[in-house]
């Protein structure tokens, strides 16, 4: 690393402009505690190790230091990330959050799941590092280097929807036909089998006697998980169509005849968890009660907004932003996190059977549609380049500190967590899940059109 980077100079700097920052001031007001950062294979001698420690306190830095790693042996979080990577997350004032989930950075102490807490400060802490220059920032009359305010969010002006002018041919009477090996025609041919499931003949007469059989908080965590399931299928019941209709007016036939059955069988969810309610736990009073800030944050405004700009702007970067936040965030993240622990309560403790069955069936559908949604934007990278890539890791480094407060929030009503449920544990599940489906995306920026359609995702549905 250059030297002036993580100098005690520049970590002088940098304090100043912390707590010159009202925005990390108002983030990381109900944060307390000791970050430290240190480069992967540094040396390890007190002279020249490139490592920082940082004393924060309701929403200020009270110490700044640069010191040997093994100074780090007792701060409550370290983060660990190879050279360049730390001189790009502080120059362009990434957030750390999404580099620990890309795998970009490395959480070498302290917990996920704490972390958390400070997911707002600690984006606008590396934003404060943003593009400090010793020779040239400007100073305030103390002579501290000044704070620089945020450039404004970047994005596309929408566009026209295409005029209908009618058309000249039919692919699937054309030489070519249908291209059936096509990952979202294999997709297809999947969801015709094994999407074929009916709510209505799952049998809940088990189900009713388990329920009486638990305690208050364990009904009141399983009641908040199917609220949660159930309001999010109804939003991207609602929300799929712009996405299908901007597919359709490309031509792409193919992936227009896959996501008529992706719409169908977020419908059925719907049918299936209200079936909770009337069947099993005969309750319908006040279900939003369960719908945190964050929750509604991403289902309320994000989703819903995303994906109409769709009947306005169909460019590559609006369908890009769209499905990282349908597919990688709110079913990537989200659904699948969620599915996996109530699928890991009931299996556990064999208990509602005929939610156990309501559970598998949707895990299946669900893995469909992340594996189409890891193709489409695949594709999309692979046809559009670096400006269409650079919008999925800007969107995905937006929302997903905010999915995982939805996590955080939805176990932070309960102490101690019914069922013996470990929250870290659900972190980690996330983690590891958004990394392995960003990790193929991001191939597609060495990949052809035709090498995404070779190795996309497709064969690793259920």
């Amino acid at each position: 690393m250059a030297d002036e980077l993580f100098s005690q100079r520049w970590v002088d700097a940098w304090k100043e402009r912390i707590n010159s920052s009202s925005r990390y001031a108002k983030a990381a007001r109900a944060f307390s505690g000791t970050l430290g950062m240190v480069v992967d294979s540094a040396p390890g001698d007190d002279g020249g190790a490139p490592a920082i420690l940082l004393e924060l306190d309701a929403g200020a830095c009270h110490g700044a230091r640069r010191l040997a790693p093994s100074g780090l042996a007792a701060a409550d979080y370290v983060l660990s990330a190879p050279e360049a990577t730390w001189t790009k997350l502080l120059d362009e004032g990434r957030d750390p959050v999404w580099a620990l989930m890309s795998g970009k950075l490395a959480l070498t102490r302290g917990s996920m799941t704490g972390l958390m807490s400070f997911a707002g400060g600690a984006k606008e802490l590396l934003a404060a590092a943003r593009g400090i220059d010793l020779a040239a920032a400007p100073r305030d009359r103390q002579g501290r280097v000044a704070a620089t305010p945020s450039p404004a969010e970047d994005r596309p002006a929408p566009v026209a929807a295409p005029a209908n002018g009618g058309r000249s041919a039919y692919k699937s009477t054309g030489p070519a036909g249908l291209d059936r090996d096509s990952p979202p025609m294999r997709l297809w041919e999947k969801a015709k089998v094994r999407g074929v499931w009916n709510p209505a003949e799952l049998d809940f007469a088990d189900d009713r006697a388990d329920w009486s059989g638990l305690d208050a908080d364990e009904r009141d965590l399983l009641m908040r998980e199917t609220s949660l399931f159930l309001a999010g299928e109804e939003a991207v019941t609602l929300d799929l169509l712009p996405l299908i209709q901007a597919v359709a007016a490309e031509g792409r036939l193919e992936e227009e005849i896959y996501l008529a059955s992706f719409l169908w069988e977020e419908a059925k969810h719907v049918d299936a968890f209200s079936r909770f309610f009337e069947e099993i736990a005969a309750e319908r009073r006040d279900l939003d009660r369960f719908h945190t800030p964050s929750y509604r944050t991403v289902f309320y405004d994000e989703l819903p907004a995303a994906l109409d700009r769709l009947r306005t702007d169909g460019s590559p970067t609006a369908q890009a932003e769209a499905s990282v936040t349908y597919h990688m965030i709110v079913e990537g993240v989200l659904a699948e996190t969620g599915y996996h622990g109530y699928s890991e309560v009931l299996d556990r403790h064999r208990i509602l059977p005929g939610m156990r069955a309501l559970i598998g069936h949707v895990q299946a559908d669900e893995a469909r549609h992340l594996a189409y949604g890891v193709f489409f934007l695949s594709r999309l990278v692979a046809e559009h380049g670096e400006g269409v890539w650079q919008a999925i890791e800007s969107r995905m480094e937006r929302l997903l500190p905010l999915a995982l407060q939805v996590v955080d929030e939805a176990f932070s009503a309960y102490d101690p967590v019914p069922f013996g449920l470990d929250p870290g544990a659900f972190a980690e599940f996330a983690q590891d899940q958004f990394r392995r489906r960003f990790s193929r995306i991001e191939k597609a920026r060495r990949q052809s059109l035709a090498e995404v359609y070779r190795t996309s995702a497709a064969g690793d549905s259920a």
